[in-house]
């Protein structure tokens, strides 16, 4: 009787196929579960990456900004400084402090003076070597200097400058006049100078004079 199997077949194989469907189920349903984890990974994974690369280019974008801001920078500092250069040689530092030690030195108790002007006409040089009409190469008094044709150049600009003086003043008598021109365009500074008019006052006392001249730069007569 213990050999006897009381639970029909039909039973047993269906018990067998519903823990196989289970079985089935359950590793379908993992697999399942796998995947969507993988998917949420993977859009994870593509949000960091798309955030790193719009990162990435927002710093790219800055630093292009910088290097064009520091570019402009530079440009504007070497404009600056070309400017600064030119300012200096166009103030001719010393000039005034010449004139008055020549005045100083040429000036006797016969001469006195009610005028003096200072005026200086600056032209750039073509890259023919021309210049304006208004100062020419030959003319006595005319000095050169260069500065950096632009920003960041590394060619010059060459720039002829004349600072011419004109001087009015009385004296006793002509010869004082005369003694006065001679001591004054000796001096060291000063070039060219010669008598413009001269003549006796209303009041017949002294004699109105003019002169003109140009100083110079480097302090030497020409």
């Amino acid at each position: 009787m213990a050999d006897i199997d009381m639970i029909p077949r039909e039973y047993r194989d269906g018990v067998r196929v519903r823990r196989t469907l289970r079985l089935a189920g359950i590793a379908l349903a993992a697999v399942v579960a796998v995947g969507a984890l993988g998917g949420i990974g993977l859009r994870w994974r593509t949000a960091a990456l798309e955030r790193a690369v719009g990162a990435l280019q927002a710093s790219a974008a800055q630093a292009q900004a910088d290097s064009a801001r520091g570019a402009q920078q530079q440009a504007e500092q070497a404009r600056r400084e070309q400017d600064h250069a030119v300012l200096r040689t166009l103030r001719r530092q010393g000039e005034l402090a010449v004139l008055a030690r020549g005045l100083d030195a040429s000036l006797s108790d016969a001469v006195w003076l009610t005028e003096l002007r200072i005026e200086r006409d600056v032209q750039a040089v073509s890259p023919a070597g021309g210049a304006a009409a208004s100062v020419q190469p030959a003319d006595e008094g005319i000095e050169e200097f260069s500065a950096p044709a632009a920003a960041g150049s590394a060619a010059l600009q060459t720039w002829r400058m004349r600072s011419s003086v004109e001087i009015g003043g009385q004296a006793a008598n002509y010869g004082a006049v005369t003694a006065f021109l001679s001591a004054l365009g000796r001096q060291p500074g000063i070039a060219g100078l010669h008598l413009v008019s001269s003549s006796a006052a209303q009041d017949g006392g002294a004699i109105d004079f003019r002169a003109t001249g140009s100083l110079l730069q480097k302090g030497t007569n020409k």
